[in-house]
């Protein structure tokens, strides 16, 4: 059975001559402590160094008291449970008055994301936050004011201010915070749940608008690969769309953090940070043909020195492509790198869409088995090779 007791730590004597008085829970051989606002002198303690009896039924009684009965009424559950748990549970139930405050389980979120390298998904929710305070008014948000009605406000209220894509995004990232956060609040084990249910459960989110198709025919890509340049932005801009087809449609943010030598070898084995929280890391291996090592020659450590981190990076590219396109007289931007290496693959070359989707670093939807099958990237360098013959060697009308 565990009890309870008010006690003083004789080692934990403050300079003032006092002492901190604690409650102590003992259970299966275990004690932990409960800190209280109460502090002592020598007066209070008996020849022992304990508190005095009187002391503590004078002014810990009915504290003591209140503990006990909530021990009593954990009843069988207690055999199961640790001291910890128990002092989880008696805690617990003295904050069940408090409120969580959603905008700062925000702030928390975005600090954790930033120390994990992850920006962009840090200013997602650090965008959501701003909009939920704009929307309400106020800077604190309880977690039980958000209703299903505040969730379909908040839609209503988005929908007139920002795009449907980044309303799915807001909306979207808004639930992954409810499930986290009833998950880290929510304790079954000793009956607390501050978060009792998810406002987001019934929500839908709206339908997404049909992707703009970003495929270039063999001869748009071969308008770019014949463009001149006329200024050092538009250089690196055109630079690394070649670059990203020829190695299997590598997005900006990997070219600066993986090409950051002038030689990096034949091959090159990464991790695709779009999806570093998949089963197997996002492991990746790509050739570095021939072709390539002219432009990783000259940008390898050169743009990492250019440019303070990949979000420049990415949108000084951005800015230059927006300028080119408009000379060309078509759109064209990285992202067309990747999507016209995958429609080369599948539409000139003839892959099946698996090994296209193997080349592009997609989940192949067979988690199970893949764990038991060590990825062939000899498939990959296959794709990876004709798509280069095509684009590079042979050109053509597509």
């Amino acid at each position: 059975m565990a009890t309870v007791n008010a006690v003083v730590l004789k080692h934990h004597k403050k300079e003032n001559g006092t002492w901190n008085v604690k409650i102590s829970l003992s259970h299966n051989s275990n004690t932990k402590y409960i800190e209280t606002s109460a502090f002592v002198t020598k007066s209070s303690l008996d020849t022992k160094g304990k508190l005095k009896k009187s002391f503590i039924e004078q002014n810990f009684a009915k504290v003591l008291s209140d503990y006990r009965d909530k021990i009593t009424s954990l009843g069988s559950r207690i055999k199961y449970m640790s001291c910890g748990d128990i002092k989880d549970y008696l805690l617990g139930s003295e904050r069940r008055d408090e409120q969580i405050d959603v905008i700062r389980v925000i702030d928390l979120k975005v600090a954790e994301l930033l120390d994990q390298d992850r920006k962009s998904t840090a200013d997602i929710y650090a965008a959501l936050g701003s909009h939920l305070k704009s929307f309400a008014g106020t800077s604190s948000i309880s977690v039980i004011s958000i209703s299903p009605d505040f969730v379909y406000k908040f839609d209503q209220y988005l929908r007139k201010i920002v795009q449907m894509s980044s309303l799915r995004t807001y909306m979207s990232k808004f639930n992954t915070l409810f499930v986290e956060m009833r998950k880290r609040y929510n304790n079954p084990s000793i009956d607390f749940f501050p978060i009792p249910y998810n406002p987001m459960e019934n929500y839908t989110l709206p339908t997404p608008t049909p992707k703009m198709r970003r495929n270039l025919s063999l001869d748009r890509i071969q308008q770019i690969i014949n463009y001149k340049p006329q200024y050092l932005s538009e250089y690196t801009a055109k630079d690394m769309f070649l670059l990203s087809l020829m190695l299997c449609g590598m997005n900006s943010k990997d070219i600066f953090t993986y090409i950051s030598s002038a030689c990096i070898g034949n091959e090159l084995e990464y991790r695709r940070s779009k999806v570093l929280n998949r089963k197997d890391g996002g492991l990746i291996s790509i050739c570095i043909p021939d072709i390539a090592k002219p432009i990783i020659e000259k940008y390898g450590g050169v743009i990492q020195s250019r440019f303070k981190d990949n979000r420049i990076f990415n949108h000084q590219l951005g800015t230059a492509w927006a300028a080119i396109s408009k000379k060309l007289g078509f759109k064209c931007s990285m992202y067309y790198a990747r999507h016209s290496f995958a429609n080369i693959a599948r539409q000139v070359c003839k892959f099946s869409k698996e090994d296209v989707a193997l080349a592009l670093n997609h989940k192949s939807g067979n988690d199970i088995t893949d764990v038991y099958i060590e990825p062939d990237w000899s498939v990959v360098h296959k794709v990876q090779k004709a798509v280069i013959e095509e684009v590079f060697f042979k050109g053509g009308s597509n």
